[in-house]
């Protein structure tokens, strides 16, 4: 089955069970081999009803369904996705329109452009938090440090114009992203902060349940879960230990210093926190010069 041939499954539940206009997105959509098996269909629902989103296993595949109350809302969504599929489009055809217009496919390289350059802003802002906690509290401290380094990789990802999928980004930036030589010495120091060269099963064998203790109430543990569980059992113990990083600073970056503190043990096993503030500062000059060269040589960004 090619990735993007939707199961029937999958197919009957669209059709005679949402009854929706919908959009598949996400690497399913893509094609070209970039999923795995364990990757999830991503499915748009364009609904006037307030659904909350949504995870479920039809068969052997893994289904997740994002509700999108307003078309203005699904613009902004195909405009921040690669490539999209018109699964079932509106009586006035709108999914299709947004999906095929020049004007759309110029926007979609600015989004991209402007999300990295957010990235790169958010690590900017955060030196002096990183700086400030080093003596007081190292794991508050390099956990932020390791979220900065995480956007640093995602930033280069999207300025490439390469699916963003934390799932794919090592195998993308191993085989696919061309950098120039600044971007590939700021991808070697986010790599070194990351701490890829400390993967391992036995970190991994720590790391994992201390990933689900922290994605408890996250909708879509299920799913991460069986994408870490794919990753350790094939082998792919730098990718799997790169995904599980940037999983656990997905859920930790909008919490508050208070929840940091409490579960600050149970942070630093799931991330595989370096406590060398000497490091930790070091490296913190490190990557917030890189930021600023990196915003300077994508300075422009078209209006579309």
């Amino acid at each position: 089955m090619e990735d993007n041939d939707i199961p029937p499954a999958i197919s009957t539940y669209l059709h005679e069970v949402l009854k929706a206009p919908a959009l598949l997105v996400g690497c399913r959509a893509i094609g070209l081999g970039i999923s795995k098996p364990c990757c999830e269909f991503d499915i748009i629902v364009l609904s006037n009803e307030n659904h909350p989103h949504k995870v479920t296993k039809l068969g052997s595949h893994w289904m997740e369904l994002v509700h999108i109350p307003l078309k203005s809302e699904v613009r902004k969504v195909v405009l921040d996705n690669i490539e999209e599929i018109v699964l079932n489009d509106t009586d006035d055809l709108v999914l299709s329109s947004i999906k095929n217009t020049d004007t759309n496919r110029k926007r979609r390289t600015t989004s991209k452009s402007a999300i990295a350059r957010k990235l790169l802003i958010s690590c900017l802002m955060r030196h002096n938090e990183i700086e400030g906690m080093s003596q007081r509290s190292p794991i508050i401290s390099s956990m932020l440090l390791k979220i900065s380094a995480y956007e640093i990789m995602q930033s280069l990802v999207y300025f490439s114009g390469l699916p963003g999928s934390p799932l794919h980004q090592m195998d993308l930036i191993r085989k696919t992203l061309e950098p120039n030589r600044f971007e590939s010495e700021s991808i070697s120091l986010a790599l070194e902060i990351i701490g890829v060269e400390r993967a391992s099963s036995s970190v991994l064998r720590r790391s994992i349940p201390s990933y689900s203790q922290l994605a408890a109430q996250r909708y879509d543990r299920q799913l991460i879960e069986a994408k870490i569980n794919f990753l350790y059992e094939s082998g792919m113990t730098v990718d799997c230990y790169y995904y599980i990083g940037k999983m656990c600073s997905e859920i930790l970056r909008p919490l508050n210093s208070n929840f940091w503190q409490t579960y600050g043990k149970l942070i630093q096993i799931g991330m595989d926190l370096s406590l060398d503030v000497e490091h930790i500062q070091r490296w913190n000059s490190q990557l917030t010069l890189a930021a600023k060269q990196l915003l300077r040589s994508h300075r422009t960004v078209s209006a579309g």
